[in-house]
Formats: C-alpha cells, sequence, structure tokens
C-alpha cells in the first residue's frame, strides 16, 4: 500500500530520466560530430602549418646559399684588388730606382743609358652618363608599365570572379526552382553538349516542389505534413505526405535502386522535430531528394522516360497518387 502511493512518481521520474538519457545521447552524438569536425580542422590548419614551415626553412636555406656566393663573390675582388695593388707598388717602385741610378756619375766607365718604361698613352676616357640616364628612364618607364599590367590583371581577375559567383548564384537559383537535370553533374560549367542539349530540351521534365509544411493530426499525435506539388507539361497536383511516408519510400527505393542511398536524405528526429527551423532544413532537403530520385528514375525506366505522365509517374513511384 505503501508502494502503491509512490508508483507513479516513481514512474514520471523513470520517464523523465529515460528522456534525459535519450537527450545526453543525441548531445553525445552532436559533441562527437563536432568533435571530427573540429579534428578535421586541426588537421587541415598542422598540414598547412608544416608546409609553411617548409617553405620557410628552402627560403632560408636558399638565402643562405645566395649570401655564401655573395661573400664569395666579394672576397674573390678584394684578392684581385690587393694583387694588383701590389704589382702596381713593385711597378712604381722599379721605375723609381731606374731613374736614381741613371742620374748618378758613373765613375767606372759604365754608361747606364737613363731607360724608361714604356707606358702605354692613356685610353681616352668615354662619358656614358647620357646612355646610362636614358637606359634608367627605360628601366623606370618599363616597371611602371609592368606595375599597370599587374593592376589591370588583378581588376581583370576581381570581375571575373564577380561574374563567376552571379553565375553560380544564378545557377543555384535556377535548379532551386526546377530541380537538377539528370545530367547536371556530368556537362560541364560552360554549356551542354549538343546532343545531351537536344535531348534534355525534348524531354518532358517533372517538376517537383514541397512549398509548405503545416501541422496535422491529433493533439496527442500532432505532425508535419509536406506539400508536395508535382507538374508534368499542363498536368499539376498536390500530394500531402508526412515525413513517415518519404522514409517508407526511402527504404523501398534504396532495395532497388542502391545508388539512392547516397541521396541526402533528412534524418529523423525525436526531439525537437516541430521546430521551424528543422522543419523549413527538412523541407527543403526532402525537396531536392526527390527531384534527385525523379531523374535517377528517369534514367533507368525507359518507358516513363520516353512518355512522361501521371499515371505512368504513379504507376512506377505511388507514392504521387
Amino acid at each position: 500500500m505503501y508502494l502503491s502511493c509512490y508508483l507513479p512518481v516513481i514512474l514520471l521520474f523513470i520517464e523523465d530520466l529515460k528522456q534525459a538519457v535519450v537527450a545526453m545521447m543525441l548531445r553525445k552524438d552532436e559533441v562527437e560530430e563536432k568533435n571530427k569536425s573540429l579534428k578535421a580542422m586541426l588537421d587541415r590548419e598542422m598540414e598547412i602549418s608544416s608546409t609553411l614551415r617548409a617553405e620557410i626553412e628552402e627560403m632560408k636555406i636558399s638565402f643562405k646559399l645566395s649570401k655564401d656566393k655573395e661573400i664569395a663573390k666579394n672576397e674573390t675582388l678584394q684578392k684581385e684588388n690587393e694583387l694588383l695593388k701590389h704589382q702596381l707598388r713593385k711597378y712604381i717602385n722599379a721605375v723609381q730606382l731606374l731613374r736614381t741610378e741613371g742620374a748618378k756619375d758613373d765613375t767606372q766607365g759604365i754608361t747606364l743609358e737613363d731607360p724608361q718604361p714604356i707606358i702605354p698613352p692613356a685610353k681616352p676616357s668615354i662619358d656614358y652618363s647620357h646612355e646610362a640616364s636614358e637606359y634608367e628612364k627605360k628601366l623606370i618607364q618599363v616597371a611602371e608599365m609592368h606595375g599597370e599590367l599587374m593592376e589591370f590583371n588583378e581588376l581583370l581577375h576581381r570581375q571575373i570572379n564577380c561574374k563567376e559567383a552571379v553565375i553560380r548564384n544564378l545557377k543555384e537559383e535556377l535548379t532551386d526552382l526546377r530541380g537538377p537535370l539528370p545530367y547536371d553533374a556530368q556537362s560541364s560549367d560552360d554549356s551542354l553538349s549538343g546532343d545531351l542539349e537536344s535531348s534534355l530540351i525534348s524531354r518532358c521534365l517533372i517538376n517537383i516542389w514541397i512549398p509548405s509544411a503545416f501541422l496535422g493530426g491529433s493533439k496527442t499525435d500532432s505532425h508535419h505534413v509536406y506539400q508536395v506539388y508535382v507538374r508534368i507539361r499542363d498536368e499539376e497536383w498536390n500530394v500531402y505526405r508526412r515525413y513517415s511516408k518519404f522514409l517508407d519510400v526511402h527504404t523501398r527505393l534504396k532495395k532497388v535502386y542502391p545508388l539512392i542511398e547516397k541521396f541526402e536524405f533528412p534524418p529523423k528526429k525525436t526531439i525537437g522535430s516541430k521546430d521551424p527551423k528543422v522543419v523549413t532544413a527538412r523541407r527543403k532537403m526532402l525537396q531536392s531528394y526527390l527531384r534527385k530520385v525523379i531523374n535517377h528514375l528517369l534514367e533507368k525506366n525507359a518507358d516513363l522516360s520516353s512518355n512522361v505522365s501521371k499515371e505512368k509517374l504513379i504507376a512506377v513511384l505511388p507514392f504521387f497518387k
């Protein structure tokens, strides 16, 4: 009798404890994902740091080698200069000695003619200052032109990057509006080939949107229902499905088409599934997922792609009924 009084409290405590454990497990998974991403970022930064250190070491070695070469060259020039000075001193001393001995009176009957060393005539000095100034002006002009070209090149690169960013944004907006084409991943960024482009134009597209999601069900079992809008040529209709229906379709399609398992599908959430941000993100992911599935079915099912219609689509995928 005593235990029966506290039994509801104990059961409520156990239920709260279970929810807390589930929340802790989810929090643990999130923390582990964050730890993995941080570890990956740390590894990338360490790789960049090691690369920069290696480049710095290489620059130090090359600088040291060039410095050693300059020092050796300077020492060689100094030695040659000292040798030339020494030879010049010897030459001047010899000339002075000969002049002194020739001026003395020869008492032993030996006449010494005054020998004079043959000194070559001095070369006329040529003034290259005008040529040097002109060459300096040319160098300055070339440097200014190079700077202008570098600035122009940088401006062109910035303009090209801006235009590429605008083109990427327009492509993303176009893909968000009409969904990706089956061969978007295989086509180049500039243009499609002629045969592929003509086949895409002739093929009737199946357009799919999930424009909204709203709460449905009873008060005890409320859930979000997603509006799926489908259009084939002039035929259009809406279907309304909850998340569990999408999950069932995904599970069945994976068994028939293994590639669909690689398509991004929103994971199931037990806590926070009714949060508006979660619902919006899930709605966009489901829309992208359905578009990829339809394109994959059009590639694999020749009967469906040859003549697309509502009846054939529902026959292949009753989800759209």
